[in-house]
């Protein structure tokens, strides 16, 4: 026993019961009534425990012994059924009662709730109260208990149904009756959310219902049609529960609502916005059902649902929303999931409110990543177009919710459960298009590197994994996209360019710096800071990292600048940041700048990833094979220094005999090769061959990567080359790409071109203006189709167009 009040319970309890015990004969009423209304009270301080048991039996047995089970009395039969209650529920879940008392209980307990329709007798009260009792005694006992507990309920309705001789006034009384007295004790514990019943009286409170559907469906139909339609005028206290009892009763027995929910209609009409909402809120609730066939049960009920999504009012559009997730998610191949789809969410998506295009946003999202596969692919494309919303807060969520819906799109690819799909890989590409953004300092490019670099793909996801999703929505690029991400690479390296100036500086003038290199360096710190959101703050946080002059951490953040690897970089930053933190520093800027100045978004293991895929042959397709090339060629633009390491493979790619992207190979040579380390003398035959028999273009980029490779120690290979192509130039073959070539090669190396300009000016004037075989013309592919001009007016023209164009030196030659 747990305390004072506990233990006087107990002695009372056990006093009774000697004091009944001890009379030879059943005392009189007003006796009892005073004995029986103690115990009452004194079992109202006890706890269930079957350690009572020696201290409550005397009481049970001088009950059974004078036969108060089966007193003539109602008063004195009351306060029997309750101790008897009350001596089962503190000794549960045996009390050790024979069958026979078994019996008479709950004999005794179907006599007092018929009496229930006295609701005027002074004792009415306690019987509602016992009831209550009844019913929480359900929980953890036999399961015999349980069905004798429900028959006893059963019983008094079915008594009250077979009265066969009740006129229409008298029947109308009766159901006022049920309705009042027992059947609201019975919705009042079926409602274990609203009024917090117990779980065990809303599992009676179920089971009744569902052994007595018949027996009471028109009482309960008629009491809920009156709380919907004239709720005024019903007397119950659990009339402003209404929805909640429907919900209750649509899960254990639906059938008794046919003739109700049709009625919500009235509340989805009406003018009241908070009646509609809660109707509203009833059929979510009612949709989050599994199984439910709502849709084609109460057709029309869900026609006025979907009337609801294009309501006057945003709080009731919003609501909808919610109605019509939970609607899909339970049923999202069902035919009437595309009317929610259509009508709920893809016009929500344009909602006049941004409030609701934000929850349709979410919604969307939210159902997608539910179930990825049949996800409604057009919805998401009109949501990624939300990113162009003209409310920065519409923005902001749907780039929140595509990263991710796009992160778990990745999760399911790496697992192979999911197809790559253009309409996923959009979301990136619609994110880059946020860099165009004037107006929101977090769509400007230096914001969406970090989202790109560290929230659009899950932090699980392989670098090898990461490098096909690039490389499938490099695929779907434009020259926007390109743009974009290019700005977003040159800011990059921008940063990490007057990074290392700046750490230079520092190094260099430890001690003393002088007013002209104190300039130098805010100038520096100026530039730095425009790769961050938030310029002015930048500056601030550089020039307080410029007065601690920590040497430690300076060299992590110039070791930062060089590692190549992305696992390796982010050893670096962990250990700068710890650096950091001891030293009290800005943790916030130095986690932010040690992001930006390492190779985050791409390293040298997206480089690897690349060329292990094109010469594996891995992709199977060429449009994304020139995707990976074109990916490739954006990095290293960017970083030429990532191909340190990998220039065997760069070379092994680039002379493959049949490959269909050598142009693209040569671009990259053309543009970064004064930053490769590769010797101009091991590709050099293939990039010769170019200039004499590929493409035009081809051949211009070829002696451009000749240019790059060479720089300054060997020019005089072009005095070989150019040997070469005039030597070609007089065999007549491949003239366009030749003429190309020289030209080129004559804008980089004039020396090279002077020593065999005479010739070349004598076939040019001589061998093709002069002359007008049209076979050559033929060779030469030169032919425009639409032209009325003659083949050799044709050529002419080709040629002073491909002057022109393509070599000025030549120009300078003729006009002599």
């Amino acid at each position: 026993m747990a305390d004072d009040s506990e233990k006087e319970s107990v002695t009372v309890i056990a006093r009774i019961g000697k004091q009944l015990g001890a009379y030879k004969t059943c005392p009189n009423k007003d006796t009892l009534v005073n004995l029986l209304k103690q115990a009452t009270r004194a079992f109202e301080g006890l706890k269930q425990s079957s350690s009572l048991k020696s201290f409550i039996k005397p009481l049970s047995a001088s009950l059974v012994k004078h036969s108060l089970l089966g007193h003539k009395d109602k008063d004195i039969r009351l306060l029997v059924g309750i101790c008897f209650c009350e001596i089962v529920r503190v000794l549960a879940p045996n009390p050790e009662f024979t069958d026979a008392v078994s019996r008479d209980i709950f004999g005794l307990l179907v006599n007092i709730f018929s009496e229930l329709e006295d609701t005027k007798n002074p004792y009415f009260s306690m019987r509602v109260q016992l009831l209550e009792t009844v019913a929480k005694l359900r929980e953890h006992h036999p399961p015999s208990m349980v069905s004798a507990a429900v028959s006893i309920m059963s019983q008094i309705l079915e008594e009250k149904m077979q009265e066969k001789e009740k006129t229409s006034y008298e029947l109308l009384t009766f159901e006022k009756e049920v309705s009042e007295p027992l059947l609201d004790v019975i919705l009042q514990n079926l409602l274990k959310e609203a009024k917090g019943a117990s779980r065990a009286s809303h599992q009676l409170a179920v089971s009744v219902i569902q052994n007595c559907s018949e027996k009471i469906e028109e009482t309960i139909s008629r009491f809920l049609r009156s709380c919907i339609l004239n709720r005024d005028a019903v007397q119950s206290e659990i009339k402003e529960y209404y929805h909640d009892i429907i919900y209750e009763i649509f899960q254990c027995s639906p059938q008794i609502l046919l003739s109700v929910i049709p009625s919500l209609i009235h509340e989805l009409l009406t003018d009241q916005v908070d009646v509609r909402i809660k109707a509203l809120g009833l059929m979510r609730k009612v949709f989050s059902l599994p199984g439910n066939h709502f849709a084609q049960d109460y057709h029309q009920l869900f026609v006025e649902f979907l009337n609801r999504t294009c309501d006057k009012s945003a709080e009731v559009r919003l609501i909808t929303l919610s109605c019509a997730k939970a609607f899909y998610m339970t049923n999202p191949s069902g035919k009437e999931s595309l009317e929610v789809l259509s009508a709920a969410l893809q016009g929500r998506l344009l909602d006049s409110d941004d409030r609701v295009r934000s929850e349709a946003v979410a919604v969307v999202c939210d159902l997608a990543r539910y179930k990825l596969k049949s996800a409604p692919l057009e919805l998401i494309t009109l949501v990624a177009e939300r990113l162009r919303d003209k409310k920065v807060s519409v923005r902001k969520k749907t780039l929140k919710r595509l990263l991710e819906l796009y992160q778990e799109y990745c999760t399911q690819c790496a697992a192979a459960i999911m197809d790559f799909s253009d309409h996923f890989e959009q979301i990136p590409c619609k994110i880059l298009m946020l860099c165009y953004d004037r107006d929101c300092k977090e769509f400007k490019p230096q914001a969406i590197e970090i989202v790109l670099a560290d929230t659009l793909f899950p932090a699980s996801l392989s670098i090898e994994d990461k490098t096909r999703h690039w490389v499938f929505m490099f695929s779907l690029f434009t020259p926007c996209h390109l743009k974009a991400l290019s700005a977003i690479l040159s800011q990059k390296r921008r940063l990490r360019t007057e990074m290392q100036a700046y750490l230079t500086l520092l190094n260099k003038y430890k001690e003393e710096v002088s007013e002209e290199v104190e300039k130098k360096m805010k100038m520096s710190i100026v530039k730095m800071s425009a790769s961050f959101e938030d310029t002015a703050k930048a500056e601030d946080c550089f020039c307080k990292l410029d007065m601690v002059k920590n040497s430690q951490i300076l060299d992590l953040l110039e070791k930062l600048l060089t590692e190549q690897n992305i696992e390796d970089a982010q050893t670096t930053r962990e250990n700068l940041l710890r650096k950091t933190r001891d030293k009290n520093l800005h943790t916030e800027f130095l986690q932010l700048l040690s992001m930006k100045c390492s190779f985050n978004l791409f390293g040298s293991e997206h480089v690897r990833c690349i060329f292990d895929h094109l010469s594996g042959n891995r992709f199977g397709n060429k449009h994304l094979e020139d995707s990976s090339v074109q990916l490739l060629l954006t990095i290293l633009s960017a970083f030429p220094s990532l191909l340190r390491g990998l220039e065997t493979e760069f070379k092994q790619l680039l002379l493959e005999e049949v490959i269909p992207f050598n142009e693209q190979l040569i671009q990259i040579l053309a543009k970064e090769g004064f930053h490769m380390p590769i010797n101009l003398g091991d590709i050099y035959p293939f990039l010769e061959k170019v200039c004499l028999e590929g493409s035009r273009a081809q051949s211009k980029l070829a002696i451009s990567a000749i240019a790059a490779l060479a720089g300054a120690s060997e020019q005089s290979i072009f005095l070989d080359l150019c040997k070469t192509l005039v030597d070609y130039l007089h065999l007549g073959k491949q003239l366009p790409t030749v003429l190309q070539s020289l030209g080129c090669l004559a804008q980089y190396s004039v020396s090279a071109f002077q020593a065999h300009e005479e010739v070349v000016t004598h076939y040019i004037t001589e061998e093709i203006f002069q002359r007008t075989d049209v076979a050559m013309l033929e060779d030469l592919d030169l032919l425009e189709e639409t032209s009325e001009c003659s083949g050799s007016c044709q050529l002419k023209a080709s040629l002073i167009h491909l002057i022109l164009t393509s070599f000025s030196y030549f120009i300078w030659v003729l006009v002599v």
